[in-house]
Formats: structure tokens, C-alpha cells, sequence
């Protein structure tokens, strides 16, 4: 009689389906900071230019890549790819909402900057 290992009474846990509304999520929030980037740069240059004063580096940078936010999607998908297969969605959802966020916060700071540099000298 050869050996025969034990027979577990659990079986293996079930794949997590693909839920299509976790990746939309981390899509729509990363996207509303690209869109919100190309949007807003543009009516925020006419004010600098008024200024006549030379631009913080994060603000300069800003005005010249103003579609740099715009990547972020294409990041999300990266990360969705990317993530282990039970758990993508929800990875690629955090990611985007994560980063969405960070880059608002951080284009907010870029956009003000000079005007808060501009008030310090007056």
C-alpha cells in the first residue's frame, strides 16, 4: 500500500471576481486631477504673468507639464496589472484615490504659491 496524503475537508478559497467598480473609482479620481490640471494652469498663467516676478520652482514646473497630472490613470492601470490577482481592484482603487488626491493637494499648493510669495515681499 503506497502513501496517499490526507484529503482536507476545505477546499481552496474561490477567486475574487472582477469588480469593475473598484477600478472605475481609482480611474474617475485620478482623472478629475489631470482634467483639473489642464483646466485650471491655463487661467492661473494669466494671473502669474501679471505678476512680473519669477515663478517658485513647483509652480514653474507645473506651468511647463501641466498634463503630467493626466498620467495618472494610465499609472492606475499600471498598478492594476500589476497588483496580485485577488486583490487588484482594490489596490488599483487606493492608488488612484490616494494619488488623485495627493496631486489636487499638491497642484492647490503650486497655484497659490506665488501669490502667498508675492504677499510675503509686500
Amino acid at each position: 500500500m503506497s502513501y496517499q496524503p490526507p484529503k482536507s475537508p476545505t477546499s481552496a478559497p474561490a477567486q475574487s471576481p472582477f469588480n469593475p467598480a473598484w477600478l472605475l473609482a481609482g480611474l474617475v479620481a485620478s482623472s478629475i486631477a489631470g482634467v483639473g490640471s489642464l483646466l485650471l494652469v491655463p487661467q492661473f498663467s494669466q494671473v502669474w504673468a501679471s505678476f512680473d516676478a519669477e515663478l517658485p520652482a513647483l509652480t514653474a514646473c507645473l506651468q511647463a507639464y501641466p498634463w503630467a497630472p493626466c498620467l495618472l490613470p494610465v499609472a492606475v492601470l499600471m498598478v492594476w496589472a500589476a497588483a496580485p490577482r485577488a486583490r487588484r481592484d482594490r489596490w488599483a482603487c487606493a492608488f488612484g484615490v490616494f494619488a488623485g488626491m495627493a496631486a489636487i493637494a499638491l497642484m492647490l499648493v503650486a497655484l497659490y504659491l506665488p501669490i502667498f510669495v508675492l504677499a510675503s515681499k509686500v
